[in-house]
């Protein structure tokens, strides 16, 4: 289904007609005519705000179409690239995005893109540092005083261009609204901080979530682990597709399905064989850990 056809199913699953939904969007009933004709795209911009509107990753509203995100069509631009030349454990502090989004590159180089349409002067107001060592590489993005946490959290996407067989581990650290893993392979991925939003598709690997705020997380096209570790939360995953093996450890964690009732499953043991037989037949493993927290099954 293509871009046009998937916002129309949208909105009128919303029970939305097209002035409704162009009141929202800020925009002229004209522009949702044609974006629902297929003789336009709405920028990044609009796109992000239907995305949140309807509860649909940008992934999913562009499935057909070449992603206004991916050829990174935006006004203001700052790129900063560093070879890799063997694997190493990659440290990266963030800050506050918008969006962060991971996703591989067939090139050496690690690559760092600060993009907006709305922040100029990018490569002045935003700095990226690089220091590494033999088996390390840290990864700073420094904002001046200039720029408020406000203005970044909202105008700020940031891509990480990753070289996947140079990296052991990949580290992110900071505050996002839109965390986007897509189209990569990886051995361990960790995010410490805070985000809204997560979307898993295309992609292979052991993902840690270390943050104690609710999320909602989109899996599509996924293919080894994800762990919630949260403490006092309540989160959300939506299974796209493929088969999900739940585990849960830690104390006073539960699943619950869509229907809010409660998933019933033993503790599971730490120690617990993932390579075994039992697991294979499974896409993935989701595994709630921490304190007092439930995460939501939708599929």
């Amino acid at each position: 289904m293509n871009f046009s056809e998937k916002l129309k199913e949208l909105r009128k699953s919303k029970n939305m007609n097209q002035e409704q939904l162009a009141e929202k969007l800020y925009v002229s009933r004209q522009a949702i005519t044609k974006w629902e004709n297929g003789t336009g795209l709405p920028d990044i911009a609009n796109l992000v705000a239907i995305s949140n509107i309807f509860n649909e990753s940008l992934d999913s509203l562009l499935s057909e179409e070449k992603s206004l995100m991916t050829k990174h069509q935006f006004l203001y631009e700052s790129r900063t690239e560093y070879d890799l030349d063997e694997e190493k454990t990659i440290d990266i502090h963030f800050g506050i995005a918008h969006e962060l989004i991971v996703e591989k590159t067939s090139s050496e180089k690690i690559e760092v893109l600060l993009a907006s349409n709305k922040i100029t002067s990018l490569g002045e107001k935003l700095k990226v540092k690089i220091d590494e060592n033999k088996k390390r590489m840290d990864v700073d993005v420094k904002r001046t005083s200039e720029l408020s946490d406000s203005t970044v959290k909202d105008e700020l996407f940031i891509f990480l261009k990753i070289p996947q067989k140079f990296v052991a581990l990949l580290e992110l650290n900071g505050i996002t609204e839109n965390l986007k893993i897509r189209d990569i392979d990886f051995d361990n991925l960790e995010f410490a901080g805070k985000f809204l939003n997560g979307f898993v598709s295309n992609s292979k690997g052991h993902i840690e979530l270390d943050t104690n705020s609710d999320l909602t997380v989109d899996i599509s096209d996924f293919k080894g682990k994800i762990d919630f570790n949260q403490i006092k939360a309540t989160s959300i995953i939506t299974v796209k597709n493929g088969n999900a093996y739940l585990r849960r450890i830690g104390k006073s964690n539960s699943f619950v399905n869509e229907n809010n009732q409660i998933i019933e499953l033993s503790k599971s043991k730490k120690d617990e064989d993932l390579d075994s037989e039992e697991f294979k037949k499974y896409d993935f493993i989701v595994e709630l850990a921490g304190y007092k927290s439930e995460l939501k099954v939708i599929k």
